[in-house]
């Protein structure tokens, strides 16, 4: 298959699939979510230590949340091969935990410290998100 026909295919499962789609939503949620965070952060409100905590860490959680979705719902496109539920899963999964791993390291080398906090939620939004797809398909 072509890329756009995959992509038209992948666009039409959208439309057509309740599962994919609530996959999809979540994602464009998610990542909806990190770009508000990023535009709170920027603004340097300083509400309580527990909301700059927050707006701290919570973008690296709805960034895992998203990617992990994003990749789940693309992994088609990205391979040109369709795969089995599980293995797409686990390559949503694990992609999108190495990749905000390294941008961590990528940004201690660049000058700002690791954050352990940012791991800890990039973790729990991968997990999070592969039950949640994994729930999804259950039913």
């Amino acid at each position: 298959m072509a890329f756009n026909e995959i992509k038209n295919e992948i666009r039409s499962d959208i439309k057509t699939d309740r599962k994919l789609r609530l996959i999809w939503y979540w994602g464009i949620i998610s990542m909806s979510a990190v770009f508000v965070l990023k535009w709170f952060r920027a603004r340097h409100l300083q509400l309580s230590p527990t909301v700059d905590f927050l707006q701290g860490t919570l973008p690296n959680f709805f960034a895992a949340t998203g990617f992990c979705a994003v990749f789940f719902i693309y992994y088609k496109l990205i391979f040109q091969t369709d795969n089995s539920f599980n293995k797409k899963l686990m390559f949503s999964t694990l992609f999108t935990f190495a990749g905000l791993i390294i941008w961590e390291i990528i940004q201690y080398f660049m000058g700002s410290p690791m954050d352990f906090y940012d791991i800890v939620m990039t973790t729990i939004g991968c997990i999070l998100t592969a039950g949640f797809i994994q729930q999804i398909y259950k039913r």
